[in-house]
């Protein structure tokens, strides 16, 4: 861990052109040699696991987050004008606010990764047996040539964001489980690997930057005395959690 730090330590003091140079040779190495190995080792993963892997990708759609957090929305803020105690009131909106971050985190993370991946225009996986993985046409606008980052690794990390930064203790699992989203995308040949690492990296960089834009407005976040960004309204959140867990029925 003390070597890590160092490491971090380390990089921080380079200026920007060797920090550039340096993410930029990692970056090229992993499109010339990690790429292709990584692909080529994909190709033997037996059908059945192939099919699981195909179904669990899905869940990196950003529809199935943005459609039901975007009702929700809308059916809080219908309640909270609706409500007349104030505790209700004040509950619905604080509700509505966390919904509103995870819609805004995976909506805007998604549209400027698309924009990205079609101004990039790289080739995908399944050409690459005839242009090889270092192939870019740059705002072709085409599917074909739309690989890097992946969209649904980019929804994936906004996701696994969002929730660390609720509930930070869970971040393992919350990370891991995203990781794997993500990972799908290789997998199962729709992406390189770069492509899955680079789309979860900017889907999590995109909740902790909208994270601390909020904080600057003190709007669900805020700055403590050391600079820490904290959630406003934990206590809120954590009885809101409490109230929901009770209500489920526990089998006998």
């Amino acid at each position: 861990m003390t070597r890590i730090s160092s490491w971090s330590d380390s990089f921080a003091k380079l200026t920007v052109y060797e920090k550039g140079a340096i993410v930029g040779s990692l970056i090229l190495a992993a499109f010339l040699v990690v790429d292709p190995l990584v692909l080529s080792a994909t190709r033997s993963i037996h059908p059945d696991v192939r099919s699981v892997l195909k179904a669990l990708t899905d869940l990196g759609r950003s529809n199935w987050i943005l459609i039901p957090s975007g009702i929700a929305i809308l059916v809080l803020g219908w309640m909270r004008v609706r409500e007349t105690q104030f505790r209700r009131v004040v509950g619905y909106g604080y509700a509505a606010q966390l919904f509103i971050f995870l819609f805004a985190a995976v909506a805007l993370s998604g549209i400027a990764v698309s924009l990205t991946k079609n101004v990039l225009g790289r080739a995908r996986p399944k050409l690459f047996e005839t242009l090889g993985s270092l192939e870019f046409q740059p705002f072709t606008f085409d599917a074909d040539f739309a690989s890097f980052p992946s969209g649904h690794s980019t929804t994936a990390g906004a996701l696994a964001g969002v929730l660390v930064i609720l509930w930070p203790k869970a971040s393992v699992p919350i990370i891991c489980a995203g990781l794997w989203i993500a990972a799908t995308r290789f997998l199962v040949g729709a992406h390189y690997f770069s492509d899955s690492v680079a789309g979860f990296l900017f889907g999590l960089g995109a909740a902790y930057l909208l994270r601390d834009r909020l904080a600057v407005r003190r709007w669900l976040f805020e700055r403590d005395r050391r600079g820490a960004v904290t959630l406003r309204g934990r206590a809120l959140l954590d009885a809101g959690l409490k109230a929901i867990v009770d209500k489920v029925p526990v089998p006998r």
